[in-house]
């Protein structure tokens, strides 16, 4: 294993102490013990005829991936130090983030890389309130042509006003980063190391929550972000298709991007525009034609995620609605672009899929049988105890029983994807419609199907 680098060590695995090195050796000792019990459920059941049923043929495939996770999971590593140091571009699409669009900027340019080999484009999607200004003002606080500010002049959309970035640029990599995030400074060289493979177009970085200690909403997102990436996307990096290169911090080949420019930019779907899900939707477009997406857990960037539960849920429609868009276009290609990967992207899509039916299905058990679905809630409690345990075992921050608590909060609202799915062509933003409200955080699509593992 690659030795982890001193911040490194701090952010991912804080605690130096004997009693917390114990604690995580003993929460990874027990995540094992239920990795485990997970193999012995799916041996129980692929044993006998009962796997034949419905459910049971689910929960046989749910608990498979879940511990395909785990075990792909372990044997990540992060691209390692090539030495690679091409020109880039950092991209920041903005749109009404006047309060944070200034903080962004700074540490955008504050970035350990050589100054003559890194730029930054800041384009205004036609805000409404004082972004520009912002903007201008953060601008002027650095030598002149440092920054490149474009302004669309009307509200486009984020996939033009990150368009208009792509193309104000001609760096060798290209990297994205959200106008309310902020990336740690030694992250943009660490990110561009995947990209020194050929065969790699997109590098997704990891991030964390500043805001995690508002609230109990903010908490259980803090661990939900972690363990989306820490393990899920860990694992999809293995394979060399990572299916959502997040849009709060990623860096992308531009000759690979420049491929698909047009088709990703203007791309329709049941004959609507597609505006949200633009992360996925790049990324998709990437792995159809063939090219690897990585992982990156130590090219960190940090983010706020929405505090209040009306953003939160407007939020989490529209990733959904992407979900189910790129899900089912990736399913037509990866079993030929991506074969390896395939196995484990069909499965995670149905369970994501039917998640709801089934969730449904046990919680009427009671009044339909008379029985409690017991089955159904030890397989939830394992694969929250699980994410938990895992949490526990790379962090000391206080959050991991949010881990465990999460993972029910999310399967609670699995049936926002049934309405999502109905509303798949409405492309309006959603966050974006609420007068004087700043637009909910763009944090990047994680996987629907993170909330249904059980």
């Amino acid at each position: 294993m690659r030795p982890r680098s001193p911040e490194r060590a701090r952010v991912l695995v804080p605690g130096t102490s004997r009693r917390e090195r114990v604690t995580r050796v003993a929460a990874a000792v027990l995540t094992t013990v239920i990795c485990l019990l997970f193999l012995w459920h799916v041996l129980l059941y692929l044993d006998g005829s009962r796997w034949r049923m419905p459910i049971a043929l689910y929960t046989v495939v749910v608990s498979t991936y879940v511990l395909s996770r785990f075990l792909l999971g372990a044997l990540y590593r992060p691209p390692s130090d090539a030495g690679h140091e091409p020109h880039v571009a950092i991209v920041v699409p903005a749109y009404n983030e006047g309060a944070a669009v200034a903080r962004t900027i700074h540490a955008c340019l504050a970035v350990d890389y050589p100054a003559e080999k890194v730029e930054l484009v800041v384009v205004d999607d036609g805000s409404e309130d004082d972004t520009w200004e912002r903007m201008e003002a953060a601008a002027a606080l650095h030598p002149p042509g440092a920054v490149t500010l474009v302004d669309l002049g009307h509200n486009q959309g984020k996939r033009a006003a990150m368009a208009a970035g792509i193309r104000a640029t001609e760096a060798e990599v290209l990297v994205f980063v959200d106008s309310d995030s902020v990336p740690s400074p030694g992250a943009v060289r660490q990110i561009v190391q995947g990209l020194a493979d050929e065969r790699v177009a997109a590098v997704s970085g990891i991030t964390h929550v500043r805001n995690a200690y508002t609230n109990a909403l903010t908490a259980m997102q803090m661990a939900r972000y972690f363990v989306s990436f820490q393990l899920l996307k860990a694992a999809e990096s293995v394979v060399g298709a990572v299916t959502c290169c997040s849009g709060c911090f990623s860096a992308y080949r531009r000759s690979a991007v420049m491929e698909v420019l047009d088709g990703w930019e203007h791309q329709r779907f049941l004959g609507a525009e597609c505006t949200h899900g633009d992360d996925r939707a790049l990324t998709n477009q990437l792995l159809r034609r063939g090219w690897r997406a990585l992982y990156d857990s130590s090219a960190e960037a940090w983010t706020d995620a929405p505090a209040t539960y009306r953003k939160f849920f407007r939020q989490q429609l529209r990733w959904k609605k992407s979900w189910f868009r790129e899900g089912l276009i990736l399913l037509t290609h990866s079993w030929r672009t991506h074969p390896v990967a395939f196995p484990f992207i069909l499965a995670g899509t149905m369970a994501g899929l039917l998640s709801p039916l089934v969730l449904l299905l046990n919680l009427s058990q009671p009044a339909v049988t008379g029985t409690l679905p017991l089955v159904y809630l030890l397989g939830l409690f394992l694969v929250s105890m699980a994410y938990a345990l895992y949490y526990r075992a790379m962090r000391d921050d206080g959050l991991w029983l949010y881990a465990f608590v999460g993972t029910y909060f999310y399967i609670a609202f699995c049936f926002q994807l049934w309405w999502a799915i109905l509303r798949v062509r409405d492309a309006s933003w959603g966050t974006r419609d609420l007068p004087g409200e700043r637009a909910a955080t763009r944090t990047g699509e994680q996987t629907t199907t993170e909330e249904v593992r059980a």
